[in-house]
Order: C-alpha cells, then sequence, then structure tokens
C-alpha cells in the first residue's frame, strides 16, 4: 500500500512539474482572459491577463498596457501602460516596441513612467524571472542535497 501511495505521489509531482503541460495551461488561461475580453467582461480578463504578465507572458503584459491605455478593467494609467509596453517589447517584437515609444510621447511625466518601466522590469523581466528560478533551483537542490535543516532558517547554498 506505501508504494502505491508514494508512486501516485511520484506522478503527481512529474504532472505538476513537467513544462509542456504548464505551457499548455498558460495557453487554456490565456485563452480563458481572451474570451472574457471580447465579451467585454474587462475586470476578469484583466485579473488573469496580471498573472500571467507576471509570469513574463509578453502577450499578456502587451494585453495590460492596451487595457490601462483604454481603461478597460482598471482606470486609465499611462505610465503603468508604458512599463507594461516595455515588458511585452522586451519579447522582441518591433511593433510593440514602437507602440511603447508612441506611448512615452503621450505622457506627461516621462521620468515618472521610466521610473514605473524600471520598477516593473526589476520585478518582471526577464533577467528578474530568470534570476527568481535560479534561486529556486538553487533551494530546491540544496533541499535534495541535505542543505536544508527543515527549521524556518532555509537551506544553505541559496
Amino acid at each position: 500500500m506505501k508504494f502505491s501511495t508514494v508512486l501516485a505521489f511520484a506522478a503527481l509531482f512529474f504532472v505538476l512539474s513537467s513544462p509542456t503541460l504548464l505551457a499548455k495551461s498558460n495557453e487554456e488561461y490565456r485563452s480563458e482572459a481572451d474570451q472574457y475580453y471580447s465579451e467585454q467582461n474587462f475586470k476578469k480578463a484583466y485579473k488573469i491577463y496580471f498573472k500571467l504578465a507576471k509570469m513574463g507572458d509578453h502577450y499578456s503584459q502587451g494585453q495590460l498596457a492596451n487595457m490601462l491605455v483604454n481603461g478597460e478593467g482598471k482606470e486609465v494609467d499611462l505610465e503603468k501602460a508604458y512599463g507594461w509596453s516595455t515588458l511585452a517589447a522586451e519579447g522582441g517584437d518591433e511593433m510593440l516596441s514602437q507602440q511603447s515609444d508612441e506611448l512615452l510621447e503621450q505622457i506627461g511625466d516621462k521620468a515618472k513612467a521610466e521610473q514605473t518601466a524600471a520598477r516593473l522590469m526589476k520585478k518582471y523581466g526577464q533577467d528578474a524571472l530568470e534570476e527568481k528560478a535560479r534561486k529556486r533551483e538553487n533551494r530546491l537542490r540544496a533541499h535534495e542535497m541535505g542543505g536544508c535543516t527543515g527549521s524556518k532558517l532555509g537551506c544553505s547554498g541559496s
């Protein structure tokens, strides 16, 4: 009986940690957000796009920017819109980069907009997300190698 329980947990862990399944899940969430958006249920669409945007989804970052420009789901906020559009442009899409530049031209306080973009980039930009993933991997590796004591002090090698 114990072996089957361990096997079940191992199978569950594999399924939950599979990058392919996680990517599919993100696509399903994006599709759900798109559906809410097309139904003009902007608050629900915004909420899902925001979760995906924080995970580095450039499409969702671009959608957030557009929604903030148009006041869909949130009040109009051109500075945050510029910040999210800058993150979206980080994906390499030339059109998004151009839209980001055009948006900055519409903003009165460009310095404040640049600060907002820098804060978002520091928190959700590709480099920041890669650093978070690296730290998470190091913690997992330390835990597997016995570097964790089980206390609230954490693991060595983080």
